[in-house]
């Protein structure tokens, strides 16, 4: 059995509020919950550390831990990550994504920390990296899975291909969605942000909720959004909801004003109010280049919306073509435009996948059923653990 007391460090490369942001914050609050010392580590403040100071979880800033790739300010991440977790004596670190899971993973075992975890929301070899970039990460990825115990996948495509990859074949795996609050989006007010913002009951609403980076896909909905108001005949256009923060905000408000479409689209910046969001809007689209699983889709079907989606990563082992969803090829512009014009005109398309959709929520896509999972892993690698060590039995 795992110690009476663990001392948690997550290892999370940017203080985002993401999907990936939110599943830690989750775990840490539990961990908290159930007794146990739990601390952050990220490249600075924001969001992600203010919100998980809220919760009261210690935090850890360590500014070396950037993003980018970068050998001086990499091993210097390192060296700082060794000099914490010695000094505040950890005995499990959990990192998360690719740049954390590398330089935390490697740090933990130089300092011989007792359990390693990763859990991976999603690799950086995708196919929107350039080949040699492509051929760096896959190669990293493969070290790092050596230096952990254990490594959590966010949904089966992605350990499905990790181990076409060759990626942690010798590691204990275990598949623990990316729990939601659906209570939370089921009874959420439909109302209120269609009020803010000035929408009619009857006026369609195609919603995005993602942090605006590259890969998420917001140019290719814009261009399919274009033609989509242009060439609607049937009353008021619909609207589509633009929520999250980042560095594209500008250039998508840019692309918008260029296509002439900006009195269609609305840029909500940064939300805490996501299940209103969600309750708002008709539709929920996410034309990602690729996805880990796409927490967003889980919310939106709680909610009971059909979703448009790309049929990359983790999506299509939530979005089934025709049941609760449409499913479009990435980066491309012309059939995301042709399925969201199909369910806007088609109402009927849109109650019976929106039903689809709310049937879809299972148990394990539940907050609940991922915390309990992540801490039974924790129980299950250290009893791994303790067989394997000479001269004890369990």
């Amino acid at each position: 059995m795992p110690p009476q007391k663990l001392n948690i460090l997550h290892i999370h490369t940017l203080p985002v509020v993401s999907g990936s942001g939110i599943n830690t914050l989750l775990t840490m609050a539990d961990s908290k919950a159930r007794g146990h010392r739990v601390v952050l580590a990220c490249e600075s403040a924001g969001r992600l550390t203010k919100e998980a100071a809220r919760a009261g979880i210690e935090v850890i800033l360590i500014p070396e831990l950037g993003r980018e790739l970068n050998v001086i300010r990499d091993s210097l991440s390192v060296f700082a990550l060794v000099i914490t977790i010695k000094r505040e004596q950890f005995n499990l670190i959990h990192t998360h994504n690719s740049k954390a899971g590398f330089v935390g993973r490697l740090a933990a075992k130089i300092a011989r920390v007792e359990m390693i975890i990763h859990t991976v929301h999603g690799f950086s070899f995708h196919d929107a990296e350039s080949p040699a970039r492509r051929l760096l990460f896959r190669t990293l990825e493969r070290c790092a899975a050596h230096w952990c115990d254990g490594m959590i996948f966010i949904s089966k495509p992605l350990e499905e291909w990790a181990i076409r990859e060759g990626i942690g074949l010798h590691s204990a795996r275990r598949i623990i969605y990316s729990g939601i609050d659906a209570d939370a989006f089921r009874n959420a007010d439909c109302q209120a942000v269609r009020h803010e913002f000035g929408l009619s009951s009857n006026q369609l609403v195609v919603g995005i909720i993602s942090k605006l980076w590259q890969g998420k896909g917001h140019d290719i909905l814009l261009r399919a959004w274009a033609p989509i108001v242009k060439n609607w005949n049937d009353g008021s256009p619909p609207v589509l909801l633009v929520t999250g923060e980042g560095p594209l905000e500008i250039n998508l408000r840019a692309l918008a004003e260029k296509l002439e479409i900006s009195a269609q689209v609305i840029f909500t910046g940064f939300r805490t109010d996501i299940p209103n969001i969600t309750a708002a809007i008709d539709v929920a689209v996410l034309p990602s280049a690729f996805e880990g699983m796409g927490r967003v889709i889980l919310e939106a079907m709680a909610a009971g919306k059909p979703v448009v989606a790309t049929r990359v990563g983790g999506i299509p082992d939530l979005v089934e073509d025709g049941r609760n969803g449409l499913l479009v090829p990435a980066n491309d512009a012309s059939n995301l435009q042709a399925a969201l014009t199909r369910i806007l005109k088609d109402s009927a398309l849109r109650q019976q996948l929106g039903a689809g959709a709310a049937a879809s929520i299972r148990t394990e896509y539940t907050a609940s059923a991922m915390v309990d999972a992540i801490h039974d892993f924790y129980t299950t690698i250290e009893m791994i653990k303790q067989r394997n060590r000479p001269g004890t039995s369990l």
